[in-house]
């Protein structure tokens, strides 16, 4: 899958708008580093482009799955923190061959330069216990079957922890190291083997952050998704940002699927839930849902909360077209999509509504490998397309007794024809507020 725009980013809440606000990523983030969470977020903006990439990821979480604890490295969040400011450290000394002298400048470093000094040597000391619970989980992991996404990651770990300065260093406690010993530390650390320092750095995170996703996924029985050419099923799939959400099933043997249903019935909701699904199947990671079946595509595209865009003059209607304009152009150069709209040009009267859907909705209904899942209030186009060989109908229905209504948030086949603006009117207080109003006296 090609990356999202920031459209779609923004509409499914994939990340975090503000400091506050809820999004996909915070619901996954269970990670213990400072770097693990940048890495995390760096991940989720990146779906995978091929097939094979993806199932090479999901690979590496299930094998995590199976024994999280394995995997874990058991730093603390500041020493692993004071490991990568050490390494970006701008302090430099000498490094003379000569053992005698290397002792001397050490020792008048050290007496000259005490706040440098102390920040090297807090720097390789926190590396250090950094290095000892990285070896301490790989040899955890000496008879675990390594997927091939992080095989090579941990071969060149090993490498950097078995040179032999480093594993003689490794094997003392920290207050037997002398001044020497931590200036040759440093040196190796950030000098001669200063790349390997940074690939283990950002392995630490890279685990790190599987490891989030695998424990998010385990605390809220995620399912991981199964790719399959042709079908597109997910059963009991629920927003996981809703709490308490209700869960539906959903599957797909039309190009085109009309969802209807009255204001609040749960139809906005359901399809975010069907792009975030499928976004993030495409991440690799498991998903909301207990299973979902579904083929790779290409691109995905919401159009869920358009508005005016004021700075350059375009009104909610021209927006929507050129959404719609952006999804043809993809169909057209042979691109697989999942398309995701909601309320497909409410942004007009009824006339050119009905006409420019009708005209939407046949061209989707064209293309075999995308998916359209389109919401509408537009009921000419329920009994337009009754019978099409490639358009379906599901709905959510709501129960109107006396004035009262119950919204079931559950998906089913067919089309809802319920209307309860009316009541909501009603029930919000509004409609007594503006008949009971006093005109201001007239001057």
């Amino acid at each position: 899958m090609q990356p999202v725009d920031r459209h779609t980013l923004h509409e499914l809440q994939l990340l975090p708008e503000n400091n506050r606000a809820a999004s996909i990523l915070a619901f996954y983030d269970r990670t213990q580093t400072l770097g693990g969470a940048d890495y995390l977020k760096g991940i989720i903006t990146k779906p995978k482009t091929t097939l094979d990439e993806v199932l090479r990821f999901q690979t590496l979480l299930q094998a995590m799955a199976v024994e999280p604890a394995a995997w874990q490295v058991d730093i603390a969040r500041a020493y692993a923190l004071a490991a990568e400011t050490y390494y970006a450290l701008s302090v430099a000394h000498s490094m003379s061959q000569d053992v005698v002298i290397h002792w001397l400048d050490t020792w008048w470093y050290s007496v000259r330069n005490k706040a440098e000094y102390y920040r090297v040597q807090s720097g390789v000391l926190a590396t250090l216990r950094l290095v000892r619970a990285i070896q301490k989980t790989l040899n955890n992991l000496s008879e675990t079957a390594i997927p091939a996404e992080i095989e090579e990651d941990l071969t060149r770990i090993r490498k950097f922890i078995s040179s032999p300065l480093l594993s003689i260093f490794l094997k003392k406690k920290d207050d037997q190291l002398s001044n020497a010993s931590i200036f040759y530390l440093d040196y190796h650390l950030r000098v001669s083997h200063k790349e390997a320092f940074r690939h283990t750095l950002d392995t630490l995170y890279k685990l790190d952050a599987c490891l989030a996703i695998v424990k998010a996924a385990h605390h809220h029985q995620l399912a991981f998704p199964v790719f399959d050419s042709h079908n597109f099923h997910a059963e009991a799939a629920w927003h996981p940002l809703i709490t308490n959400a209700v869960a539906n099933d959903l599957e797909l043997d039309n190009p085109v699927c009309i969802l209807t249903g009255a204001n609040t019935s749960g139809k906005t909701t359901f399809l975010k839930t069907c792009g975030i699904m499928v976004y993030l199947a495409h991440l690799g990671w498991p998903v909301p849902a207990k299973s979902l079946q579904l083929p790779f595509i290409d691109r995905l595209f919401t159009s869920i909360h358009l508005s005016d865009d004021l700075d350059h003059g375009f009104s909610h209607f021209y927006n929507e077209m050129m959404r719609i304009k952006q999804i043809s152009e993809a169909l057209s150069r042979g691109e697989k999509c999942l398309v995701v709209v909601d309320e497909l040009f409410r942004g007009t009267n009824q006339e050119d509504a009905l006409h420019c859907s009708k005209t939407v909705l046949d061209g989707f209904s064209n293309f075999d490998g995308s998916f359209f899942l389109v919401s509408t209030h537009i009921h000419e186009l329920i009994t337009h397309y009754a019978g099409h060989s490639r358009i379906s109908f599901r709905c959510f229905r709501t129960h109107i007794i006396e004035n009262q209504f119950h919204n079931t948030f559950k998906i089913e086949p067919g089309a809802a024809f319920e209307k309860v603006g009316r009541l909501i009117m009603d029930q919000t207080g509004v409609t007594e507020l503006l008949q009971n109003a006093k005109r201001p006296p007239s001057e």
